[in-house]
């Protein structure tokens, strides 16, 4: 086991089980080579802040440097996987505080060669819809339902969805998420090919996924997944780059600062007033 802390250094234990929190907001449990990351922060709709990403980061990154961990889990609460980044935080970006931690999450969850199962139960909006371009096996609730409003809020596609969205669910569904903020349901989203099954109970169907990958060859399976991303990885992290450097000023504009004030205000913005 290994117990994952705040200022970054590990510790080995010996008991089976055991759950570690972080701030309340991440939660970590490694049992039978398995490290699950649980997003929860249900009164901010699991909404991620800049300590949140970095908890994640750290996740990925102890679960990529660890041979004791095989796979990882990600999973959100029982009604909601994700509201996306916390708004607070953009208001504090818009006002010219740098991101501190996203980016070495998008950067983690890049180059885990560890695999990544997912269970998405209610909303995915934003990065919560983002990261699972990157899992391995992704299974939803029936209330399942993916949202990329970054034009809504001022801002462009980032993760790497500006090419791998649609590369992954086609041009057309991409473009009207991407653009017109438009939904993806549960349904279309394996009809799509962006996840594998609609379920009762994704915790469950994840988990027993999650089971049968940690009782594989765990070098084999490492070498296989870093031979699929190994095309791709450098260019995926060069498109992050780019995606940040371009959401990084415009959230600084009176377009994005318009949005964020509406979003806290309830009201629609008016891009007139910009």
């Amino acid at each position: 086991m290994l117990e994952l802390k705040l200022n970054g250094h590990y510790k080995n234990t010996q008991l089976k089980l055991k759950v570690y929190n972080m701030e309340d907001f991440i939660t970590s449990v490694v049992q039978d080579n398995i490290l699950t990351l649980t997003i929860n922060r249900p009164k901010a709709r699991n909404a991620l802040n800049q300590a949140m990403y970095l908890l994640l980061a750290q996740g990925l990154e102890t679960a990529q440097q660890d041979d004791a961990i095989h796979v990882v889990m990600i999973k959100g609460t029982v009604d909601i996987f994700c509201a996306g980044n916390d708004m607070q935080d953009f208001q504090a970006m818009s006002q010219g505080q740098a991101d501190q931690y996203g980016a070495r999450f998008m950067r983690a969850l890049i180059n885990c060669d560890k695999p990544i199962v997912a269970a998405v139960n209610g909303s995915a909006m934003g990065i919560g819809t983002t990261m699972l371009q990157f899992v391995d096996f992704l299974y939803l609730s029936p209330t399942a339902i993916f949202q990329t409003p970054f034009v809504a809020m001022g801002l462009c596609p980032e993760l790497g969805s500006s090419e791998l969205l649609a590369q992954q669910i086609g041009v057309r569904k991409a473009r009207a998420m991407l653009l017109a903020g438009e939904s993806m349901l549960a349904n279309e989203a394996v009809t799509l090919g962006f996840a594998n099954e609609v379920c009762d109970s994704p915790d469950d169907a994840a988990l027993q996924r999650a089971i049968t990958l940690a009782k594989l060859a765990p070098i084999a399976m490492r070498t296989s997944k870093a031979m699929l991303m190994r095309e791709s990885r450098q260019q995926l992290l060069d498109i992050v780059e780019y995606e940040n450097k371009s959401l990084a000023y415009l959230v600084t504009q009176p377009e994005c600062r318009e949005a964020v004030s509406a979003f806290m205000e309830k009201r629609q913005p008016d891009f007139n007033r910009c």
